[in-house]
């Protein structure tokens, strides 16, 4: 477990998760340096993923993040 804008989360256990956990980390970065960190970690583990799991873990994100705003 680890804590992420003050929630407790649980640690990806997948490429898939840790998709979903870097975007919407680069999304709520609280800097534009560790917002391009994410992206680039984003991007990195999207290139082992096909590109139906990237756009889920895309959508995933978003909901997640409209959920927390």
């Amino acid at each position: 477990l680890f804590l992420l804008g003050g929630l407790e989360m649980k640690a990806p256990t997948s490429n898939y998760e840790a998709l979903v956990l870097a975007l919407e980390l680069a999304v709520t970065a609280p800097t534009e340096e560790k917002s391009n960190q994410a992206l680039a970690m984003a991007e990195s583990i999207a290139q082992s993923m096909t590109e139906i799991e990237v756009m889920r873990a895309k959508k995933e994100a978003e909901k997640n993040l409209e959920r927390e705003s």
